[in-house]
């Protein structure tokens, strides 16, 4: 059974932390704290992600590819044969990120042969220079660069997906795959985001598991749900493993995937991920087909 991951980020600020800062963020530390006194939810997320940031115009290009290539090697040293690394939207100041990609993919590849990544490049829609990204869209499929990721506010509470909508089209029509997370803490916008026709997939969708509508929904459309089932617990998404609703997606057809979301800061990898999916009822059979299902539901 091949481990494919399709929800990893590249923890840009995190893996800068730890290149650059006099003293580094302890993520087990971290994690322990977080988990002892912030209470789940968004409060969570945001200390989790609460690391320093560099100032990107001292940040040369060679010290963004070795970031990649970190974060890369660490997904094949965990086992896994391909990965979608969501590159940060800071990516587009660096000309040519997409050969850099490359080049650190390439240098992964030169230890681990079996190992294929694709890259994902994650959009705020909230920021102005979004509409700029979007009109290099087709520069950037022809570079090489599998889809997007689209990142919206409020997270926890509906949306407007307008603009949302506009932005997964011209992606779609420059032949970029699409996935959007939604559903971390409730259900808000997992039902919008399902009936976008760019959106091909779901990051967590956890809070869908309380709405029978939105389930049928996922597996009518054939939405693939990205599953990263250590994330969930730590940020709180649900309170413990055995809460996840992963095994009712399964049971309902929703199409199921697994990723590791933030793997050092999580402190997971994807080896972790697929037992931990074992360990909630799935058997051989179901992993084998969860693997194989990522292998069809990869960007674009």
């Amino acid at each position: 059974m091949d481990l494919i991951d399709l929800y990893q980020n590249t923890e840009w600020p995190a893996r800068l932390d730890q290149v650059l800062s006099s003293s580094p963020v302890d993520w087990p530390v971290r994690r322990k704290i977080v988990g002892e006194s912030v209470v789940p939810g968004l409060a969570r997320l945001q200390r989790m992600s609460a690391v320093p940031r560099f100032d990107l115009d001292a940040v040369e290009g060679e010290v963004y590819e070795g970031i990649l290539e970190r974060a890369l090697t660490a997904a094949a040293e965990a086992g896994a044969v391909y990965t979608e690394l969501r590159l940060p939207q800071e990516s587009v100041a660096y000309p040519g990120f997409m050969e850099r990609f490359d080049a650190a993919k390439q240098n992964v590849a030169e230890l681990f042969p079996d190992f294929e990544a694709a890259a994902v490049l994650s959009l705020n829609l909230w920021e102005p220079t979004v509409k700029e990204i979007c009109d290099a869209f087709g520069d950037a499929a022809a570079a090489g660069l599998a889809g997007v990721e689209l990142i919206y506010v409020p997270y926890a509470a509906e949306a407007d997906w307008t603009r949302g909508r506009a932005v997964a089209e011209a992606a779609a029509q420059a032949g970029l795959g699409v996935t959007v997370p939604a559903g971390a803490f409730n259900a808000s916008n997992v039902a919008a985001v399902a009936q976008l026709e760019a959106v091909s997939r779901i990051g967590h969708a956890v809070g869908a598991a309380d709405d029978p509508g939105i389930v049928r929904l996922l597996a009518e459309r054939g939405v693939a749900v990205e599953v990263c089932l250590t994330s969930a617990v730590l940020l709180g998404m649900v309170e413990r493993l055995e809460a996840h609703p992963l095994p009712l997606f399964v049971e309902a057809g929703v199409e199921v995937v697994l990723g590791t979301d933030s793997p050092m800061r999580m402190g997971t990898d994807i080896a972790d991920e697929y037992a931990k999916a074992r360990a909630l009822g799935l058997s051989e059979a179901d992993l084998v087909a969860v693997s194989e299902r990522a292998m069809a539901a990869r960007l674009p």
